[in-house]
């Protein structure tokens, strides 16, 4: 019983003390596949609203700091071949992406630590 209540408060507490933020931040993507892919990439635990917008190319997101952090958003969207204002997008997932939903300019430095992973 001790224990049953000791575990009902830490639950409640952490519920209370958990933050949802709201933030918007340029995504570089070009069409309706490009929302998908993003809206879809960020369907996950501790996000509970994606948008981008197709024509202002910004993306709203709702998440709980507590199971998420913003850099790790921006990395997500990176690894599907998008950049952010923060994360370039990663190069090799830029390159898989259909034709429409590639940049006029690749990525030009890639997000990960690999050296000469963007060279040809």
């Amino acid at each position: 019983m001790k224990h049953t209540i000791l575990f009902s408060l830490l639950l409640i507490s952490t519920i209370l003390f958990a933050k949802n933020i709201t933030t918007q931040f340029e995504v570089r993507g070009n069409c309706e596949m490009c929302k998908e892919k993003i809206e879809e990439t960020l369907d996950v635990r501790g996000i509970s609203y994606a948008n981008w917008d197709t024509e202002t190319k910004m993306l709203t997101v709702r998440f709980n700091d507590k199971k998420v952090s913003l850099y790790d958003i921006h990395k997500m969207i990176s690894n599907v071949g998008y950049s952010t204002e923060k994360i370039p997008a990663d190069c090799k997932s830029q390159a898989q992406l259909k034709k429409c939903c590639q940049p006029k300019e690749p990525a030009k430095k890639c997000s990960t630590s690999k050296k000469g992973c963007c060279s040809k």
